[in-house]
């Protein structure tokens, strides 16, 4: 079985202004990107609104806050919060910046 992925089409970034449009019209889109940690607390409307416009179109989740080449350790807390993001959205692309 092949992976998810996201279609060759473009994408948009996903924001809040928008959610009520893009369930209402459901625009043709291919897919939309969203930053992780906009996405980090347990619940609330922001999670309604994904978890709506996913069942409508693919995600792309990147995240900007694990700073991966810091020369600080890496940050168990934001991992965890990261992956517990990835296995409920279970995105269709996912990136992280390194720096």
């Amino acid at each position: 079985m092949d992976a998810p992925h996201l279609p060759p089409r473009a994408g948009l970034g996903l924001k809040p202004q928008h959610y009520a449009e893009i369930l209402g019209e459901r625009p043709d889109i291919g897919f939309f990107e969203v930053h992780a940690e906009n996405y980090m607390g347990d619940g609330g409307p922001p999670h309604r609104y994904l978890a709506a416009i996913v069942e409508h179109y693919p995600l792309s989740l990147h995240g900007v806050g694990l700073s991966i080449g810091d020369e600080a350790p890496l940050n168990r807390d934001h991992l965890r919060r990261l992956r517990s993001l990835v296995d409920r959205y279970r995105p269709q692309s996912f990136s992280e910046h390194l720096a």
